[in-house]
C-alpha cells in the first residue's frame, strides 16, 4: 500500500541567464501561454488548461545546460510543421525528425540558453 499518490508533472523549473529572451522564446516561439511575471521568474503554461504543466523560468547566474540535467519534450500533432515553423524562425535544430522503433518521430531544438527540448510526434498508436 501506499502512502501518497503523483496526480500529475506539475512544474518544471528552468534556470535562464536573460529572463525576457526566454520569455519571447516560449511565449512567442513555443506558443505557450505566460502567467505571473516579475524581475525573476516567469510563470509559463504548457498543454491544455485541464492538462497544463508550469514551466518555471527562473533566472540564474549560470545556467547549466542539458547535458547536466533532465530535459523538456513537447507532443505535437505535426513534428516536421513544428521543425519548418521554428527553423524561419532561426531557433537552433540540433536533430532533424527522424522516426524511433518506440512510436514517435522525434526532433531537437535548443531554447536560448542551450537547453535541449524534444519535439515530438505520436506515430504508431499500441
Amino acid at each position: 500500500m501506499t502512502d501518497f499518490r503523483i496526480e500529475k508533472l506539475n512544474t518544471i523549473v528552468v534556470p535562464v541567464k536573460d529572463l525576457d529572451r526566454s520569455i519571447a522564446f516560449y511565449k512567442d516561439i513555443l506558443h505557450l501561454e505566460q502567467g505571473f511575471t516579475d524581475q525573476s521568474m516567469a510563470f509559463i503554461s504548457a498543454g491544455t488548461s485541464e492538462h497544463d504543466t508550469t514551466i518555471l523560468l527562473h533566472i540564474i547566474d549560470e545556467p547549466e545546460p542539458v547535458e547536466k540535467g533532465m530535459v523538456i519534450e513537447f507532443l505535437v500533432n505535426d513534428v516536421s510543421s513544428a521543425v519548418s515553423s521554428l527553423r524561419n524562425r532561426n531557433v537552433k535544430i540540433i536533430q532533424d525528425p527522424i522516426e524511433r522503433p518506440w512510436g514517435v518521430k522525434e526532433a531537437v531544438i535548443a531554447d536560448p540558453d542551450g537547453y535541449r527540448i524534444w519535439i515530438v510526434e505520436t506515430i504508431y498508436r499500441g
